[in-house]
């Protein structure tokens, strides 16, 4: 167990930094809030962060609720979750879950 917990991402936090780059701003949150949907529906978080109308209410995700299959998918160098971030399918609107997808696939195959 981790001496400190962390926050491992904050979405507004990550918003507010773009706050001059409207264009992005809404990328980000889209990015984001599929991102915390797919860590939840793939069961790689210990805490909920949709609402019963699948919004995503809880905005911030600590270390300490990533389950540890959920971080092989989301630490470490070069880890699937930052290289999608930065990916083109990261930024569409609405975000393209493939790259992840295929990653959890592939740490669930035991690759």
């Amino acid at each position: 167990m981790m001496a400190k917990d962390y926050s491992v991402w904050d979405i507004d936090e990550l918003v507010a930094a773009y706050a001059n780059v409207p264009d992005l701003v809404e990328t980000v949150r889209a990015g984001m809030e599929a991102l915390f949907k797919f860590m939840e529906t793939e069961g790689l978080l210990t805490c909920r962060v949709t609402d019963e109308q699948g919004q995503v209410v809880k905005r911030q995700i600590m270390a300490s609720q990533i389950t540890e299959e959920g971080n092989r998918l989301s630490s470490g160098p070069k880890n699937p979750v930052h290289r999608w971030l930065g990916s083109k399918g990261g930024q569409k609107n609405p975000p393209d879950l493939k790259m992840l997808e295929k990653a959890l696939a592939e740490i669930r195959a035991g690759n």
